[in-house]
Formats: C-alpha cells, sequence, structure tokens
C-alpha cells in the first residue's frame, strides 16, 4: 500500500508586446463572441489563476484520488473609443471544486478509470450588467481510461457528461456531452506529435443565455531544433454552443510558437498565430491575425 500527498502550485508571469491586425486579443480567445461591449477600442485582457491539492492512495492495482482546487478569473475594464472605460467587475469569479476518481490497472499500459467532479463558481458581484444573477454551480461526470503502447504513444482519452445551473431562475440549465483527450506522441527524440480535446461550459454576460458549451480540438507539433531553442506548431478547431440562444459559432485557429530558453527559469516566446470565427448569426464572422511575444518565469 502506497500513499502519497501531492500539492501543485504553478506561477506564471507573462509580460509581453502584443500586436493587433484586428479587432482580436491575444490573452482573450473566449471573447470572439457577443460578450464584449460596443464601442471597444481593444478587447480587455483577462488572466485565471488557482492552485490544486490533492491526495492518492493505492490497494494493490486499485487506485482512489480526491482532490480540491480554487481558481479566481479576473477582466480588467474595457476601453472605450471615446476615451472612457467601463467596469468588468460582473465578469470576476472565483471557482470552488473538487473531484474523485477511480481506476485500476488492469492490464500493463492499460489504466481504465471513472471520475466525478463538481464546483461552484461565485461572482464578485450579485447581478451582471443585464441585471441577471451568474452565480452557479455544476459538475461531471466521465469514464475513459489511459494507455501507454511502449514509450511512444501515451495519452487518455474520455467521455461524459457536464452539467450547470444558475441562480437565477430565467437562465435554464446548460448539459451536455463531454469529450475528453490527450494523445502524445514521440515520432523522434526531437519531434513529438500531441492531440488534444477538451469540454468546458463558458461564463457570458448575454442577457437570456445561461452560458457557453464550448468543445475544443487542438494537434500540435513540437520540434527541439536545440536544446534551447523549440519550434510549436498548432491547429486548433472547436464549436461554440449559446445555451438559450440559436447561435452557433465555429472557430479555427492556425498558430507557430518559437520558444528561446535562457535558462531553466526564463523562457522567451514568440507567437503569431491566425483566427477565424464562423457564426450562424449574419454579421458576426470574424478573422484576425495576432503577434506577441512574452516572457515565461517558472520554478
Amino acid at each position: 500500500m502506497k500513499k502519497s500527498l501531492i500539492a501543485l502550485a504553478t506561477a506564471v508571469a507573462t509580460l509581453g508586446l502584443v500586436a493587433q491586425a484586428s479587432t482580436a486579443n491575444a490573452f482573450l480567445l473566449k471573447d470572439r463572441s457577443p460578450n464584449v461591449q460596443a464601442g471597444l477600442s481593444r478587447y480587455p485582457v483577462y488572466a485565471t489563476f488557482g492552485g490544486t491539492l490533492g491526495v492518492d492512495q493505492n490497494f494493490n492495482r486499485l487506485q482512489l484520488s480526491a482532490g480540491a482546487a480554487v481558481d479566481r478569473t479576473i477582466y480588467q475594464y474595457s476601453e472605450l473609443t471615446d476615451g472612457t472605460s467601463t467596469s468588468n467587475d460582473d465578469r470576476n469569479y472565483n471557482q470552488f471544486g473538487g473531484l474523485g476518481r477511480v481506476s485500476y490497472d488492469l492490464i500493463p499500459g492499460l489504466k481504465p478509470f471513472g471520475e466525478l467532479e463538481g464546483n461552484a463558481r461565485s461572482h464578485d458581484l450579485l447581478v451582471d450588467r443585464n441585471g441577471y444573477q451568474r452565480n452557479s454551480s455544476g459538475g461531471s461526470a466521465r469514464a475513459g481510461t489511459t494507455f501507454e503502447l511502449s514509450r511512444i504513444l501515451t495519452g487518455e482519452v474520455s467521455i461524459g457528461w457536464t452539467a450547470r445551473t444558475y441562480e437565477d431562475s430565467r437562465l435554464l440549465p446548460l448539459q451536455g456531452l463531454l469529450t475528453s483527450a490527450s494523445l502524445v506522441w514521440v515520432a523522434t527524440p526531437l519531434t513529438t506529435a500531441k492531440f488534444f480535446a477538451t469540454t468546458s461550459i463558458d461564463e457570458t454576460t448575454v442577457p437570456g443565455v445561461s452560458g457557453v458549451l464550448t468543445h475544443t480540438y487542438t494537434a500540435e507539433v513540437d520540434h527541439d531544433f536545440r536544446r534551447w531553442l523549440t519550434g510549436i506548431g498548432k491547429f486548433t478547431w472547436g464549436t461554440q454552443q449559446y445555451q438559450g440562444d440559436s447561435r452557433f459559432d465555429r472557430f479555427y485557429s492556425v498558430s507557430g510558437d518559437l520558444i528561446y530558453k535562457m535558462n531553466r527559469t526564463l523562457w522567451v516566446k514568440g507567437t503569431l498565430r491566425r483566427d477565424w470565427l464562423d457564426s450562424n448569426i449574419p454579421g458576426n464572422s470574424t478573422a484576425s491575425t495576432v503577434a506577441m511575444v512574452g516572457v515565461r518565469v517558472q520554478n
């Protein structure tokens, strides 16, 4: 029997110069949407940070895991074209959650699991700019497996259901299919291919809309040109379904990153990205180009 306590706290500082070729922001991918106000001179920057604490308990091949997480999402003020600014405090919120997971070493390299997750979101303001109470609670249930087909191909795939209910009775419960995947193929010692699939229920301020059910898929190739120089190519696509509204968006993104590792703690990263949004609402489809240079500090 083995017992381990795992504490995870990650701090990432990003300082950068952002160049915008159209109405897009390098830090605000989710706001290619009707959440933004009219008359913006540029999109508001947002940040999410938090911590996770968990414990694992092994009983021979059976493993039980439990964890708790606290996350904070904040938005800066929106700057308008007339020189004034407006608050986004109604979009700021804290999320408190926990999860439990049961997994079993069926055969070497194959480990099926079942997982339950729940959380509550508490906004800084009781009502948003349109008079809706956005505090909510939700969770998900999923089943899947982790696998390791030699050391070349590893990953995790799962399927389940996610749901969320809101304090405001005018906002309908939001629910949908949950898909999740993380696959890593080590093609060569210098080249790695990855595939990710995620499902999330995102916040919105659109009147009458509970939230946005977002499915995101990413294909990525990483290559180390040198020990200190890495190139990354990504193609991302997905869908956004607005619960309580007929709007349905498809989004696509192609990007290239170049990372210069000055030392173990300080990395410089340059990004060039092209985004497309295809909406079923006339006049809401967009395209944008984003260039970004940033510094990452990690320990």
